[in-house]
């Protein structure tokens, strides 16, 4: 049974780093901006009427958490083939750099705010 496998199968072979989703969008992908759109504004009621902003009429958010992959999966059913870009790699680099650094900054925000709290 050992002569049965190709030796040069390469499984990833035909995939490449996707590209941007395609444009028009069909109507699956309005499916996905309409199913993330549901997600966004009925969990941000969620959290309005948990901290006492707004009336709490919803007592569990997760429920429309899990809209928003969906619909981000459905947006991204169609994808454009990628355009080589000799900047991308450098764009990509400063952008991992100042989320992490956003993301650091904001961490130690809220250690600062909850030690100053005494929480």
């Amino acid at each position: 049974m050992a002569g049965y496998r190709q030796s040069s199968f390469d499984p990833n072979a035909a995939w490449g780093e996707p590209g941007p989703p395609l444009r028009p969008y069909n109507w699956v992908q309005w499916t996905g901006v309409g199913m993330l759109v549901f997600g966004a504004v009925f969990f941000t009621a969620y959290l309005l009427g948990r901290f006492g902003i707004i009336p709490k009429w919803i007592d569990d958010g997760i429920p429309f958490v899990s809209f928003m992959p969906l619909g981000a999966a459905l947006i991204n059913a169609r994808r454009d083939r990628v355009v080589a870009d000799p900047e991308a790699f450098r764009r990509r680099r400063m952008s991992a750099l100042s989320v992490g650094l956003a993301a650091l900054v904001l961490g130690a925000a809220i250690a600062i705010f909850l030690k100053t709290k005494g929480a």
